[in-house]
């Protein structure tokens, strides 16, 4: 299935894209900061959502967010996360449209 690449004026979300970085603190305990690499102005649609049952009941929530084609984002594909409106979802996988010039980036959050 071939991706559109969305009008500029579609691409009305600002998101941050972040990578996680493991540190060490004072008393030498691994901690998990997020560095944000790039702030894109991004088109958003919303996938799914289903009802996971695991013990209690959980909602999955799945999105797809297009870029401007960014090479560290490329690079880096599920090692990122996404903010966006105060959430951060994990990126499942990131699909580059055209020839460097777009990116589709999917993300999954647990509710």
């Amino acid at each position: 299935m071939k991706e559109a690449k969305p009008f500029i004026g579609q691409m009305d979300r600002k998101i941050s894209v972040v990578k996680f970085v493991a540190t060490r603190n004072s008393t030498n305990e691994k901690e998990v900061t997020q560095e944000v690499i790039s702030t894109p102005w991004a088109y958003m649609e919303d996938v799914s959502g289903t009802e996971d049952v695991e013990g209690k009941i959980r909602y999955l929530v799945n999105k797809k967010f297009t870029i401007r084609y960014n090479a560290m984002v490329n690079d880096l594909k599920n090692q990122l996360g996404v903010l966006y409106d105060g959430k951060l979802f994990n990126v499942v996988n990131v699909v580059e449209i055209g020839r460097r010039s777009h990116l589709l980036i999917i993300v999954k959050d647990y509710e």
